[in-house]
């Protein structure tokens, strides 16, 4: 079996972490595996590209370049297509997986990726498509981010916001919604497998599409990150002033990071300490510490570790991995209500809590927090956890699914 992941970017965001793990995994099996990635920062290479093996960098600099500048006028990628791959597609022998996972963000024209699927099914029958979802664009007429809006169930008439996911300065949603919905319906008769992490992404995916039309397969950890775990000893319980992880890649963001939520923890003073993880932190005071943004992610998971809870506040998350990733180590998550955050810590028999619950908990020590959000002793949720996000179990059941299409 030959297996090609696609994702806009190599290894920045939960997305690129999933595919570039099922690709490394698959390796490591000895299935015949590649990453074609659209670009990296400021449109280069990635900084990565030469970590990894069968990697391949697709999209011009001009091209991304283009789509970023023009995306704000049109909400949609005008340029880029996948036609240079034709031909290593076509004369590969044997069965071909083109699996597909973000493919939004200045890389493709949805439209032209169509096509090259349309003329591959044409010329190698034994050929199959995969889509995984890791957010709502399949649904929206432009954000892949919902926000809480539900316009997109309505035609997108009017969107509340023109700054959500990707943002623009003209609305044309409404305009490009039907268009857009057919292109993915065209996909559908192509054959195309649809698969989200989450149950949520999933039910609005088959309410358009038909029911059943998009399966659910968990994320799990990557197999970098399991070998962190494994080298990361449980930290003792703090007798100190309880510390508690606020991570996002850009700080900024009220959709990923609840500002005054966050603001209302630090305003405790001296009874926690807030540790920031991210870019541009708009949080300053004596408990807090602002780490920035952390590439490694060894010395991500070592301060994590540390920490006696991690506070998630994100309305816009799909199935977040750093979930799975500090509730693996052992670091209990205070999520206020999504269904993302509902989805992941139900797996490990957690649950989510209202705004004003936040404070309360994050004043308490570690084995009550976890105590209070899973209903069982530290050390038995931290093994609890660490079965149910694992990457392998992750990487069994999409083998299985390309084994069996």
């Amino acid at each position: 079996m030959n297996i090609m992941q696609f994702n806009v970017r190599l290894a920045e965001g939960g997305a690129a972490g999933v595919a570039l793990d099922l690709h490394q995994r698959a390796l490591q099996q000895g299935l015949k595996s590649q990453f074609v990635y659209g670009y990296g920062k400021g449109g280069k290479k990635s900084e990565s590209h030469d970590r990894y093996p069968n990697v391949i960098k697709h999209t011009p600099r001009v091209t991304s370049i283009a789509n970023l500048a023009l995306f704000r006028l049109f909400n949609r990628d005008l340029f880029g297509n996948l036609n240079g791959l034709f031909r290593t597609v076509s004369r590969t022998s044997g069965p071909v997986v083109l699996h597909f996972h973000v493919m939004h963000s200045y890389w493709l024209n949805l439209a032209e990726v169509v096509k090259f699927c349309e003329r591959v099914r044409a010329d190698k029958r034994d050929v199959t498509f995969v889509w995984t979802l890791h957010d709502h664009w399949s649904v929206t007429g432009r954000c892949a981010f919902l926000d809480g809006c539900e316009g997109w169930k309505r035609g997108c008439a009017q969107c509340p916001t023109l700054s959500n996911y990707p943002p623009v300065k003209v609305d044309r949603a409404h305009q490009q919604l039907d268009e857009k919905r057919a292109l993915f319906r065209q996909m559908l008769a192509l054959g195309c497998h649809f698969i989200s992490p989450s149950h949520h992404v999933a039910d609005a995916f088959n309410s358009l599409y038909g029911q059943g039309r998009c399966r659910v397969i968990n994320n799990g950890i990557d197999v970098a990150t399991e070998t962190i775990l494994a080298d990361l000893a449980p930290m003792s319980v703090s007798t100190q002033r309880p510390k508690i992880a606020v991570v996002a890649h850009d700080l900024r963001y009220d959709g990923k990071t609840n500002q005054q939520l966050v603001r209302d923890l630090i305003a405790l003073g001296d009874k926690v300490e807030v540790h920031t993880f991210g870019k541009f932190s708009p949080f300053s005071a004596d408990n807090v510490v602002n780490h920035g943004f952390l590439t490694d992610k060894r010395q991500l998971m070592g301060k994590l570790n540390a920490m006696d809870a991690l506070l998630f506040s994100s309305r816009v998350d799909n199935y977040p991995l750093i979930l799975c990733e500090a509730l693996s180590i052992g670091v209990p998550v205070i999520a206020t209500h999504s269904e993302a955050a509902q989805e992941v810590l139900n797996k490990s028999g957690g649950r989510t809590v209202d705004d004003g619950e936040v404070l309360a908990l994050a004043q308490r020590p570690k084995e009550e927090i976890a105590q209070a959000i899973f209903g069982t002793t530290l050390a038995q949720f931290s093994a609890r956890s660490r079965q149910a996000y694992s990457g392998q179990q992750m990487l069994e059941e999409y083998v299985s699914f390309y084994q069996n299409l």
